[in-house]
C-alpha cells in the first residue's frame, strides 16, 4: 500500500491509496480537474479508481466526489446519510455504495470498514482501509474520538488523525463564540490533546505505528505547535 496526502485541512481533504492491484480515494475535497492531475501525476487515472470513500458531505471533503462520481462511473461508497446528502444536492445519477458504520466492503484488492465518528453532518464515519496485511485509519472531522475508530486502529500501520486545533489558541483567538463553541462540541473536530491521547495510547498498548496528524486549522493550529505538544507529551509519558 502507498498512501498520498493531496490535500488536509479546511480548504480541502483527499487521500489517495495504491497498491499493486488499483486505487482508491478517501474524501474528494478538491476539484475534479485538479484530482485529474494530481492523481495523473502519481500514475492513476480515475476512471480506474476502485472507488471514493466519503466520511461525510461537507464541501471541504466531498466538493469533486459526484462530478468524479458521474463523469468516470467511479462509485461513491458513504452512509446512507451521506449519500442522501450527496444526492439532495446534486440531482445527478451517479453510482453508490452503501456503507453503514460497523459494515465492510470489498473495493477490488482493498478491504474497508466505516467508522462511527460524531461530526456535526447527516451521518458521518472514518474508514479502515486494508491491503493484505497492511492498514491504515482514516478519522478526520470527529469531535471525539468513538469505540469504532479506537479499536480499528489496533494493528493498522498508519493512522491519519485530525489534529484541528490547540485549545489555547482557539479558545483566545478571532474567531466568534458561536464558531468556537462548534469546533469544541462532541460533534466538532479533535484537538491537539485528543489526537495525542489516541496516539500515545494505541501506542503504549498496541506498539508504534506511523502517525500523519491530519485536518490543521489554518488559524487555530501549525505544524510546529502540534510537533511541539506532541514531543511534550511524550516526554511526560516516558
Amino acid at each position: 500500500m502507498t498512501v498520498h496526502c493531496l490535500a488536509s485541512g479546511s480548504s480541502g481533504n483527499s487521500l489517495l491509496i495504491t497498491s499493486d492491484q488499483g486505487a482508491l480515494l478517501v474524501d474528494a475535497g478538491i476539484g475534479v480537474r485538479t484530482l485529474k492531475r494530481w492523481c495523473g501525476e502519481r500514475g492513476v487515472a480515475l476512471e480506474n479508481l476502485s472507488g471514493v470513500l466519503v466520511t461525510h458531505e461537507h464541501g471541504d471533503h466531498s466538493v469533486g466526489a459526484v462530478p468524479l462520481a458521474v463523469r468516470y462511473k467511479v462509485p461513491i461508497v458513504a452512509t446512507p446519510g451521506t449519500l442522501a446528502a450527496l444526492q439532495a444536492s446534486d440531482k445527478r445519477d451517479f453510482p453508490v455504495l452503501p456503507i453503514s458504520p460497523g459494515e465492510e466492503a470489498g473495493l477490488g484488492s482493498f478491504g474497508t470498514r466505516a467508522l462511527l465518528t460524531t461530526h456535526d453532518a447527516a451521518e458521518p464515519c472514518g474508514f479502515r482501509v486494508d491491503v493484505g496485511s497492511t492498514s491504515l485509519v482514516y478519522a478526520t472531522d470527529t469531535g471525539s474520538i468513538t469505540p469504532d475508530v479506537r479499536a480499528a486502529c489496533c494493528g493498522a500501520s498508519l493512522l491519519v488523525i485530525e489534529a484541528n486545533h490547540d485549545i489555547h489558541r482557539l479558545r483566545f483567538g478571532p474567531y466568534p463564540e458561536h464558531l468556537k463553541n462548534r469546533i469544541l462540541a462532541r460533534t466538532g473536530h479533535l484537538s491537539n490533546n485528543a489526537a495525542t491521547d489516541l496516539v500515545l495510547g494505541h501506542t503504549l498498548e498496541h506498539g508504534p505505528a506511523t502517525v500523519w496528524f491530519a485536518h490543521l486549522s489554518e488559524v487555530n493550529n501549525t505544524p510546529g505547535i502540534v510537533r511541539a505538544y506532541w514531543k511534550r507529551r511524550c516526554i511526560m509519558v516516558l
